[in-house]
């Protein structure tokens, strides 16, 4: 999966990239993310689903989340959260399982 937030933006003019920026981003915006990145992930919780998963895939998964609720406490500031973002599988996402 792609990165899930970034602090960068490109500026183009006419098609041509005349610049890249970086914002600082909050608490909050990583808050929304991470909220955002765990519904996805919420319905292999289901026991119909769950039951599909193997133990390292079960792991995987879990390990993922508990990355994603850590991020306040391993990070000093949100921009920091930010650049260190946990990706994830695809099979995360809706893809297959690996």
């Amino acid at each position: 999966m792609g990165r899930w937030i970034s602090r960068t933006g490109r500026v183009y003019n006419n098609g041509v990239l005349i610049d890249i920026e970086e914002y600082d981003l909050s608490w909050d915006d990583i808050r929304h993310v991470r909220s955002v990145v765990l519904k996805y992930t919420d319905l292999w919780y289901l026991k119909d689903r769950w039951d599909t998963l193997n133990t390292t895939e079960k792991g995987k998964l879990n390990s993922f989340r508990q990355e994603l609720r850590d991020l306040p406490s391993t990070y000093a500031t949100a921009n920091d959260a930010a650049d260190n973002f946990p990706e994830g599988e695809e099979w995360f996402f809706g893809g297959e399982n690996s």
